[in-house]
């Protein structure tokens, strides 16, 4: 009897437990059966990355932005970059013709393979370095726009410097591995989005599925060219000890997304994870404001310090 009602008092006191506060005692199941939180994307190898929807600025995905590593031949962005602004200033033309240099015989890596003593065309030097990364072209073409590499490096960290590059240094205009070369995730967005507002025709000569010289034809290093039609950009680069980048962008209902991956396993890999953060940034683009995210990552303005590099509140051979 003493059981029974021992029994009786602890289930009334159950239920008014449960009376009170019916979301108390289930509050662990329901919290089970609710669907798990978006993590990272599984399988990614990139040391860093970054997705921004470039249209609003908004960061839509970011890694180790700001973790330093060596640029490669993602260099070739600000090299074009000087070339181009030469251009707007009318103090070159794509047509001029650049006496090449003995220097050109130094470099190794990815080349068009222009002779010393050569002549060839500033266009082609430009193409050669934005669709095959040409390191001879790079070389050739800083001759011609700095008077001599050293000036045309010079200016390069000038120009980095004024665009908010804070975290790079470079030593080369080609990307070859160099001391004190080094870049970071952060700033190569940065350049990217600097580079593609000023010059947008420059992914005419980016997007260009193949470059011949000579009696050569050579593809675009960028192979995601080949398999998305609203791909259009931007570079290639990889270095020994650093892995393999990709600078990608593409264009896709009035909206442009512009994903950033540093430091893969493998060339296949950057390729992969970069079509997927691209695939993925691009479905955040067109999801409601309220669920706009991708990979766990909240959305982020690049006004919080894109610009200077500083960190954002929330981030988290050649070919």
């Amino acid at each position: 009897m003493v059981h029974l009602k021992r029994s009786l008092l602890l289930l009334a006191a159950i239920l008014a437990i449960q009376f009170i506060q019916p979301d108390g005692l289930f509050a662990a199941n329901r919290r089970a059966k609710a669907k798990p939180k978006p993590k990272a994307k599984a399988g990614l190898t990139a040391k860093s990355a970054l997705v921004m929807n470039m249209t609003t600025g908004e960061i839509l995905f970011s890694k180790n932005p700001d973790e330093p590593i060596a640029p490669a031949s993602l260099t070739k962005i600000l090299s074009l970059y000087l070339i181009y602004e030469a251009l707007g200033e009318g103090r070159v033309r794509t047509s001029d013709i650049v006496y090449v240099s003995s220097n050109v015989s130094r470099v190794d890596g990815s080349r068009m393979r222009i002779r010393p003593g050569s002549q060839i065309a500033l266009g082609d030097l430009m193409k050669g370095m934005a669709v095959v990364s040409a390191n001879d072209a790079s070389v050739a073409a800083a001759e011609y726009i700095g008077g001599d590499v050293d000036e045309f490096v010079r200016r390069m960290n000038v120009k980095a410097l004024e665009l908010g590059m804070t975290g790079s240094h470079f030593g080369n205009p080609s990307g070859l591995r160099e001391e004190g070369q080094v870049t970071t995730a952060r700033d190569i967005l940065t350049l990217s989005c600097a580079y593609i507002n000023r010059f947008p025709q420059s992914l005419q000569m980016h997007s260009l599925p193949v470059f011949e010289y000579g009696r050569r034809v050579r593809s675009n290093t960028n192979h995601l060219l080949e398999t998305n039609h609203y791909v259009d950009g931007l570079k290639t680069g990889h270095v020994a000890g650093s892995g393999y980048h990709l600078v990608v962008t593409a264009r896709k209902n009035n909206s442009r997304v512009v994903a950033i991956v540093l430091g893969s396993r493998s060339s296949g890999a950057r390729f992969r994870e970069a079509r997927n953060l691209l695939e993925q940034g691009f479905k955040a683009v067109q999801a409601p404001v309220s669920a706009k995210r991708m990979a766990g990552v909240e959305v982020m303005r690049a006004g919080s310090g894109m610009e200077s590099g500083r960190k954002s509140t929330g981030g988290s051979g050649d070919s």
